[in-house]
């Protein structure tokens, strides 16, 4: 843990993060990892999670619209909302090799004018970013900390709907959790996962102008869409 926060701390101006938390994840997802997952995605397509949340997505008029999807991964959101119609998308992630993988994807697929990306933890990062017809977050929440923060500003800068999918709440969550995060402890990583409250987070959405529009649930997962209410 002492050689990730020196690492950050001596880097701190370049990779755009200041949470020790974030640097393990970029240590953790790294680019075999983010390799990997791009196999699967360019053999199997979307997850049934990332389905389903792209469902509520597609619900709304995307057309000609922009999407700011925080830790995007390989991209599988951004590259579905293009096909559908969608004008740009902006992916914010921690990890250095997922973000390669999909600059690569977008380069591929001649995306680079539409696809645009940025490194970093999104709280440090998101006074860099403009605001967005569209939000994603794609079992994200589970992975900070401090859910709170990276929410407000994540709704900050949606104009119209917010999508996310976050684990289910309840005791047996919590203890399927404990597993990778007591291996993360072994391997001296200072990434962790969380269980955070699905209510609070229903309710931390709905006081800041956001009204819920579907819910949905593949298991072990919430899948939600909130839309902002005028005025």
């Amino acid at each position: 843990m002492q050689a990730i926060l020196s690492f950050c701390i001596q880097n701190i101006n370049s990779i755009k993060m200041t949470c020790i938390h974030c640097c393990g994840a970029d240590k953790f997802f790294d680019l075999k990892s983010a390799q990997k997952e791009m196999k699967k995605f360019k053999r199997k397509g979307t997850r049934k999670a990332t389905k389903k949340l792209l469902d509520l997505l597609f619900d709304k008029n995307i057309e000609n619209k922009s999407l700011l999807d925080i830790g995007g991964g390989v991209g599988a959101i951004q590259w579905n909302f293009l096909e559908k119609g969608g004008k740009s998308t902006l992916d914010v992630d921690a990890s250095h090799g997922y973000l390669k993988v999909a600059r690569e994807y977008a380069k591929e697929n001649d995306q680079e004018d539409k696809a645009k990306f940025l490194f970093g933890d999104f709280v440090d990062v998101s006074d860099e970013v403009e605001h967005h017809d569209f939000v994603t977050m794609d079992k994200v929440l589970c992975c900070y900390p401090d859910y709170k923060i990276l929410l407000d500003n994540a709704l900050k800068k949606c104009n119209n709907t917010i999508v996310i999918s976050y684990p289910l709440g309840g005791l047996i969550t919590k203890l399927v959790n404990y597993l990778p995060n007591f291996y993360m402890y072994l391997i001296r990583n200072t990434y962790r996962s969380y269980v955070h409250s699905p209510r609070e987070i229903e309710q931390f959405i709905i006081d800041r102008g956001f009204k819920v529009v579907k819910k949905n649930i593949s298991f072990p997962w919430h899948v939600q869409s909130y839309n902002k209410v005028a005025g």
